[in-house]
């Protein structure tokens, strides 16, 4: 096996973005589930009559999901990325 070359900085650089890109994501994917959640909470709050009950669970559940959706897509982006530099 040949011996592993240095990085150039354009590519460390790349790197770099491709982190930074990756975090933007996932918080991206947290402001969007707290929207939804949010939402939910403001729904139950001025509904007195209940009639939009399930609007509220149905946005809290997705919102939820976001969140979940998010952290599970960043975990295997990050190692994919880690592992794509490292070998």
């Amino acid at each position: 096996m040949p011996p592993k070359e240095e990085l150039i900085l354009r590519d460390t650089l790349a790197i770099d973005r491709t982190r930074l890109a990756n975090q933007r994501t996932l918080l991206s994917f947290i402001r969007t589930g707290l929207y939804l959640i949010v939402t939910a909470l403001g729904i139950f709050q001025f509904s007195k009559t209940g009639n939009y009950d399930w609007t509220a669970w149905t946005l809290a559940v997705l919102g939820g999901i976001t969140v979940i959706v998010g952290i599970v897509n960043y975990l295997y982006m990050h190692k994919k990325v880690e592992r794509a530099y490292t070998d």
